[in-house]
């Protein structure tokens, strides 16, 4: 156990002591010059699009500057909030040349209204259902896959490298997602090519993960072959407040089986192939709040998807494809 501590411990530090450098190099890489001025990025578009079951759902979308090399980055919050917790992080991305796609989850923000025939619904975050927890993945987060599908074969941004960002409740739509993208829109088969319906989440990053989240159970998801063996991993949690550190690190405990890879603090290197990560912040603060400046949050989720999806051999695999859309 003090192994694996110490294991984890290093590989947060060798990160953090990279930062810098990488996320530097990204935002150089992602700035363009047009003369003597620096091209301005895309302003942010809000959008709503229709769930299947009928949900109007309200997203910012903050395109990328790299066309069919953009990777598109999924930001989720948490439970009781908005889209507007990340009104930092967002641009901050994007001025790193990703794609990133901020949603209010079902009663959440402004998604609030669901439309059946001529009458609607109100949905209150606060009394939810958990079936409507679990309807966030399997019905809001595949809108924001056709979304970014429709981008993907518009040559905007490439599916295939896909991120998601969940804290707290986000962090377990994040992961129920995750499991439900593998099978392939819940056909119970993924296909490849240009039928390739899904295993396109290549990187999570959970903040305050929690182990039981109501129609969110973790277990199933992590326990899912290409969860478990294919996605890059960067769990986040304020070390300070004891449970919530007991309920990350239990999280982390489903999958460090399937990411053994040792860490020598003189081999740098090593760090580049490692694709589990394990960090206790200093603080009691949780979710949404570790994004206070202070503690980095914005450079090292920068420099995790820098890692595994830009520099890591795997990421070469990853190249842009026109994929059929599953409804046509």
């Amino acid at each position: 156990m003090l192994a694996m501590r110490r294991a984890t411990l290093v590989a947060l530090v060798a990160v953090l002591a990279c930062v810098g450098m990488a996320a530097a190099a990204a935002g150089q890489a992602a700035k363009s010059k047009k003369g003597d001025k620096e091209e301005e990025l895309p302003k942010p578009e809000d959008v709503v699009l229709r769930t299947g079951d009928r949900v109007e759902l309200g997203l910012t979308y903050y395109a990328g500057s790299k066309g069919k090399e953009t990777i598109p980055i999924v930001l989720l919050h948490g439970l009781k909030q908005s889209r507007s917790e990340y009104k930092e992080l967002a641009p901050a991305l994007q001025a790193l040349g990703y794609a990133v796609v901020v949603p209010d989850l079902r009663g959440h923000g402004q998604s609030t209204r669901k439309r059946m025939g001529g009458r609607s619904e109100t949905l209150d975050a606060a009394k939810l259902m958990p079936s409507q927890f679990g309807a966030m993945v399997r019905e809001d987060m595949t809108a924001v896959k056709d979304f970014l599908w429709e981008r993907n074969n518009a040559g905007q941004l490439n599916l295939d490298k896909l991120c998601v960002v969940g804290a707290d409740m986000g962090a377990s739509v994040a992961l129920n997602f995750a499991a439900y993208d593998a099978t392939g829109y819940g056909s119970g088969a993924v296909y490849y090519g240009p039928l390739k319906l899904g295993r396109f989440v290549k990187a999570l990053v959970l903040i305050s993960p929690r182990w039981s989240s109501p129609g969110l159970p973790l277990g199933q998801a992590a326990r899912n072959p290409a969860v478990q063996r294919d996605i890059a991993m960067l769990i986040l949690v304020g070390k300070e407040e004891p449970r919530e550190l007991s309920e990350a690190k239990r999280v982390y405990g489903l999958f460090k089986s399937s990411h053994v890879e040792p860490i020598d603090e003189k081999d740098a290197e090593k760090v580049d192939r490692q694709t589990l990560f394990f960090g206790g912040l200093p603080t009691s603060l949780q979710g949404t709040k570790l994004l206070d400046p202070k503690f980095n949050v914005q450079a090292l989720i920068a420099d995790f998807v820098y890692r595994r999806l830009i520099k890591s051999d795997e990421s070469r695999d990853w190249t842009w494809k026109e994929r059929k859309f599953p409804h046509e």
